[in-house]
């Protein structure tokens, strides 16, 4: 899953570079290969894949060659996070990976610079180049790097590992959720058609009230969020927030409401997280929550839509500026008039 900075940050070394790939991901790699996308001297992109078996590495090459290629990227660097094998230093693990990557890129005008190993991304530990005998060195703490000082004041968090990272959006107990799904079955067919400005409305109050709300939302507030999220128009409107200064504001409202919503519903804010998440660069909390739609309902057109454009290496930038017009949308629907170019689910 791609990443992005939304801001460059300096880095003074190979070793503090390698020691920021948690803060790139948002949580600590293991089995992993990363693959830093350089551009002008900057890491305009980060992507993580699990390392394949052996029959599959190919196929791994095959599928990087497509989003590298969509982002323009002349140069990377691999970085292979795994346990270390009985032949180091001699043979590096996953040697034979790495030389079909170089080999397949390089067909197509990619250029990997460096490839490293590395046990873990944790303070001390040794990296080694594949492409380099003599090239290596020691991991500085990863929480003291200038980045990790710009996610912290960002308000991003770096979690330990992917299952760490995935537990944010852990679903609430199966009781209460089968106790919001049978309050949303009296909402949506005891009442009429809602109108959808006064949904939107009332979606851009819970926004404004996240920052002060003491405790999680109550199951009534919940149900009426999934009611209006349920519409087409309030959803696809309430992607506009993210040009808002409050835009962080409304993810955490998606994040709750992905936890705490009753299927098939919850595909809704689970959409709007990943979406927000992308466009801010934050490839690792998009990945999770369009698994979070997906198995929510399965073939959910937004979080497929959302999930083609991360495959592709879509610029988050470009994602950003998608933004602007389904503002418009949202200023529209809240004068009681149609938006335009809306999805359906």
């Amino acid at each position: 899953m791609p990443s992005t900075l939304p801001k460059p940050i300096r880095v003074r070394g190979a070793g503090d570079l390698y020691a920021a790939i948690p803060h790139l991901m948002g949580f600590h790699p293991a089995e992993s290969l990363v693959v830093l996308v350089l551009q002008d001297e900057m890491v305009s992109m980060t992507m993580r894949v699990d390392l394949p078996r052996p029959r599959h590495r190919g196929l791994l090459a095959a599928q990087l060659e497509g989003p590298l290629l969509e982002h323009g990227a002349a140069e990377v660097i691999l970085a292979v996070v795994s346990a270390p094998s009985e032949n180091m230093p001699e043979e590096l693990p996953h040697e034979q990976l790495v030389t079909k990557l170089r080999n397949r890129l390089g067909g197509v005008g990619v250029d990997v610079v460096e490839a490293v190993w590395l046990p873990s991304c944790q303070k001390d530990a040794q990296w080694l180049c594949y492409l380099d005998i003599d090239c290596h060195g020691t991991l500085p703490d990863p929480q003291l790097s200038a980045l990790a000082a710009a996610s912290a004041h960002e308000g991003q968090v770096t979690f330990e590992s992917r299952a760490a990272l995935a537990a944010i959006a852990a679903l609430d107990p199966p009781e209460a959720l089968e106790r919001r799904s049978a309050l949303l079955d009296e909402l949506m067919t005891a009442e009429e058609t809602p109108d959808p400005s006064v949904e939107l409305r009332r979606v851009s109050d819970a926004i404004d009230a996240v920052e002060h709300r003491k405790g999680p939302l109550p199951d009534k507030e919940i149900v009426a969020l999934t009611r209006a999220l349920a519409m087409p128009e309030v959803r696809d409107a309430s992607i506009g927030f993210a040009t808002q200064a409050r835009s962080r504001l409304a993810e955490r409202l998606w994040l709750e409401l992905t936890r705490t919503c009753p299927a098939p519903e919850r595909a809704e804010p689970a959409a709007l997280l990943a979406f927000y998440a992308y466009q801010r660069g934050d490839g690792g909390v998009a990945s999770i929550a369009l698994d979070a739609a997906d198995e929510a309902c399965p073939g959910h057109a937004l979080s497929s839509l959302i999930r083609d454009a991360v495959s592709s290496a879509f610029p988050p930038s470009d994602l950003r500026a998608l933004s602007t017009t389904y503002m418009d949308n949202a200023r529209l629907l809240s004068r009681g008039q149609s938006s335009s170019g809306r999805s359906q689910s």
